[in-house]
């Protein structure tokens, strides 16, 4: 039992043929295998996000909702208050909350309807003259706050889709005839009261459930949203089956990057390198909607929104991906969804969607909002197809805690590459209360150097004790052996 290594490219620490690994005080996890050397009767397992018992947070109970209120949109928490933008029936609503569980729809101000005060923010039907007025505004993206904005009118910034229709000009969208597709860009002194901005950032993705990150290695934004591509092999699965040869149209995810939000290194449409793609391990027909990246411990990991595509099924869940540079992208383990759809009666049957930030940490727990609907994607004719309805809800999982290493007690070992300890003492997250995890310590020439006193318990920070010597005895480039006995490993760091 063993897992398959996934080539990726490596960080700067390792990037020179040979060089040994510093293991310090940032946490290395395993979704991928940069510290590992060998595995045997070893398991990757996926660790599936915990659905609140809650759910779903936030609901459609409006007049002026209607049937869907699901975060295409963002959740941030804004001092001590949580605050959320999120897509509704007639455009962008918002709600906020003291604890990022209750939450609150504020009459604004702004909209009415039928003579109601709304929390409506952004009205896609406003005119001219109204506020918070975006002319070709179609659906949100998200907001992200700049604290360090040097115009404090500027330090909210939403982005979202600009649709121009009827568009017969040189900045056509190659997948939408007839259409100029792109970002908008929109400022605020305060997430409610909107001035727009560039409606035209970029052009280079064409589509909803777009998402960026601050790349803390650049300090640059990082853009991943909609484009269409398919490589070969991909479209010669689908060949021969007639709906697939229909509606099969290889959604995948662009990366644009830009220093200020405005000046992308990709403007024209189409243009923008892919970085995610279905491939042949999927099943023929699934494409990738969107994917969410953040950076976390030295990583980049991707929440890949999976479009199911099939004649039978048309439902999406949310998968692990993993880089080294934001580039370069591998899918983890056997690919188990990590928010998979909900079962039969429950609120997110059928249709998960991300919101556009980070997860959240609350304590020692990784908070994820999500959006479910009850009805399928379309092209499907079926007879499942669900009632339209859609909320928000949250998944959680414990601090580092996205994959782990396990052996039962058959046991399994795993030997690290050659490691430099950049601490005097070790650091495991890990659960073996009822097994064990054995740690030697293997000097240059493959002998024990150092080994540790049977780890036997559960934690998100177990500190490794020693026997006689301990590190002190560890010199030079190294190599940790980990014994797994009844055992989950999700990450260790030494400082």
């Amino acid at each position: 039992m063993g897992f398959e290594l996934i080539p990726l490219v490596l960080a700067a620490a390792a990037a020179a043929a040979g060089d040994p690994i510093v293991l310090d005080a940032q946490k290395q996890l395993f979704l991928d295998d940069y510290l590992v050397e060998s595995a045997e009767n070893i398991a990757r397992t996926i660790h599936s996000a915990r659905k609140s018992p809650a759910n779903p947070l936030l609901w459609p109970a409006e007049p002026w909702e209607g049937t869907m209120a699901i975060v295409y949109g963002s959740i941030l928490r804004d001092g001590e208050l949580y605050r959320m933008w999120y897509h509704g029936s007639h455009g962008v609503s918002y709600a906020e909350s003291p604890d990022g569980l209750a939450w609150s729809k504020p009459a604004l101000g702004l909209f009415e309807v039928d003579g109601s005060p709304t929390n409506i923010v952004i009205h896609r039907e406003a005119e001219e003259g109204q506020p918070n007025y975006m002319p070709f505004f179609y659906e949100v993206f998200g907001v992200h706050k700049d604290p360090d904005a040097a115009d404090p009118n500027r330090r909210y910034v939403l982005g979202y889709l600009s649709i121009q229709r009827d568009y017969d000009g040189p900045r056509r969208d190659p997948f939408h005839g007839g259409q100029r597709r792109g970002l908008g860009v929109a400022y605020s002194p305060d997430g409610i009261h909107w001035t727009s901005g560039e409606p035209w950032a970029t052009e280079a993705i064409c589509d909803g459930a777009t998402h960026w990150m601050r790349d803390p290695a650049s300090g640059h934004y990082v853009l991943y949203g909609r484009t269409k591509f398919a490589a070969p092999d991909v479209k010669a699965a689908c060949a021969g089956d007639p709906w697939l040869e229909r509606y099969f149209w290889g959604r995948a995810v662009a990366r644009v990057e830009s220093p200020d939000f405005l000046d992308w290194d990709y403007k024209d449409p189409a243009t923008a390198p892919v970085v995610m793609a279905s491939d042949t391990k999927d099943t023929p027909g699934d494409e990738i909607y969107s994917m969410l990246v953040f950076p976390y411990e030295g990583v980049y990991i991707g929440l890949v929104q999976m479009f199911h595509n099939q004649e039978d099924t048309c439902h999406l869940d949310i998968q692990l991906a993993v880089s080294r540079d934001g580039v370069a992208f591998a899918r983890v383990g056997d690919r188990t969804p990590f928010i998979p759809c909900g079962g039969v009666g429950e609120w997110d049957r059928f249709n998960n969607s991300l919101a556009n930030n980070p997860p959240l940490r609350v304590d020692d727990e990784l908070r994820f909002y999500y959006g479910g609907r009850t009805y399928r994607h379309s092209p499907y004719e079926g007879p499942d197809a669900g009632e339209s309805g859609g909320g928000i809800g949250l998944a959680t999982i414990a601090l580092d805690r996205f994959v782990s290493l396990d052996a039962s007690f058959d046991g399994g070992t795993l030997l690290t590459k050659p490691l430099v300890l950049g601490g005097d003492t070790l650091h495991l997250n890990a659960t073996c209360d009822f097994g064990a995890i054995g740690i030697e310590v293997l000097g240059a020439d493959g002998a024990v150097a150092a080994r540790a006193k049977p780890v036997r318990s559960d934690g998100l920070d177990i500190p490794v004790e020693w026997e006689e010597g301990g590190l002190a005895n560890a010199t030079g480039p190294v190599q940790l052996r980990f014994t797994l006995s009844n055992a989950r490993l999700f990450a260790v760091w030494c400082e």
